[in-house]
């Protein structure tokens, strides 16, 4: 990391930090030598991520939540960089997870605030790290890579609450003269067995998922490691201030193509024959009455099936122009590294 924009971040405060980005973000900032502290509502589950006694000096933790005004009282004290990670994360079981009610009150109001706390304190520079679901499923979907000048159309809950805590965050550095940035991020990867990519490349190698039609849908998706690297670049460049960045890998993937990469890495034959997407659609639609009916998470519905058969496009030229930001990870490299840890084979020589 450059020393010079190092030493600009000063004291650093993270939130969602026991988050799967949230906790990268720490480890590294920690690993190159900055102060930081953590807000979250459960210190017992901050200390398991950072133990008291552990080899090296963890974070700070500040209790609190953002739900809770009372909550916040100091809890911006003595810090110089906020990155604000903290939102509402559905149940794995939870049904329509991009519909949950919780994401207006922890996603929305509680960035509001926060943003209201952060204003009379000594905070000079706030990253938000936001969702390309702000900008809508039909941004991703104009048949070209979408880049920050589309206007904003969420179409779920999930969305309209990050658009709204993205102006939150932008209004209180149009208000004050901060440095408050955004970045939107696609489909992160690289979250061990986390994360969408995890839970495909296991279904494949469990036989749970079928052989898929060659459909050549176009998807962004971005490592966490470049994900935390575009975060703490952006906290400090100074020319960055006011800007909204979408981050990704620089390429684009198709359902197909991870899927016979899946089988590639298992050492599996890809089959000749391919599922019928008639008969795909039969079974989300009976998924997604099941869902309805048991209020409880399936498999495949007709809104997952969308997006495994739809585009979500996103262009990161922006921040590579601007910023000379480069994606050091791929999908390509990520894949046999997931196919070898999730059926327990041994990881090959470096």
């Amino acid at each position: 990391m450059d020393q010079d924009a190092s030493a600009r971040l000063g004291s650093i405060l993270v939130t969602g930090a026991t988050g799967k980005v949230g906790r990268r973000l720490v480890a590294e900032l920690l690993r190159t030598g900055h102060r930081v502290a953590i807000v979250t509502r459960s210190s017992d589950a901050a200390q398991t991520l950072w133990p008291e006694q552990g080899p090296a000096p963890g974070p700070e933790i500040r209790a609190a939540d953002l739900t809770d005004p009372s909550s916040l009282g100091s809890v911006c004290d003595g810090i110089d960089t906020l990155f604000h990670l903290a939102s509402y994360s559905p149940r794995p079981d939870e049904p329509d997870i991009y519909e949950a009610a919780s994401h207006w009150p922890v996603t929305a109001e509680g960035t509001a605030t926060l943003m209201a706390r952060v204003e009379p304190s000594g905070i000079r520079r706030v990253v938000y790290l936001s969702s390309i679901k702000a900008m809508g499923d039909r941004a991703g979907a104009l048949g070209r890579p979408a880049d920050e000048s589309v206007a904003p159309a969420p179409d779920s809950l999930y969305g309209r609450a990050k658009l709204a805590a993205e102006r939150s965050v932008l209004e209180l550095g149009r208000a004050t003269g901060r440095h408050t940035v955004v970045l939107r991020l696609p489909m992160v990867y690289g979250l061990g067995d986390n994360g969408n990519i995890a839970r495909m490349v296991k279904a494949v190698a469990a036989g749970r998922f079928p052989p898929w039609p060659r459909i050549e849908n176009h998807r962004a998706a971005i490592h966490v490691e470049d994900a935390v690297a575009a975060a703490i670049l952006v906290a400090g460049r100074p020319e960055t201030a006011g800007e909204v960045y979408l981050v990704t890998d620089g390429r684009d993937y198709s359902t197909r193509w991870l899927y016979e990469q899946s089988l590639i890495a298992l050492g599996r034959p890809v089959p000749r024959w391919t599922t019928p997407l008639p008969v795909l659609r039969l079974a989300a639609g009976i998924g997604t009455l099941g869902e309805r009916l048991t209020r409880r998470r399936m498999p495949l519905t007709l809104d997952g099936l969308g997006k495994l058969t739809g585009d979500a496009w996103f262009s990161s030229a922006k921040i590579e122009r601007d910023l000379g930001f480069r994606a050091r990870q791929t999908l390509k490299a990520e894949i046999p590294h997931l196919a070898r840890a999730l059926s327990n084979m041994p990881d090959a020589e470096e």
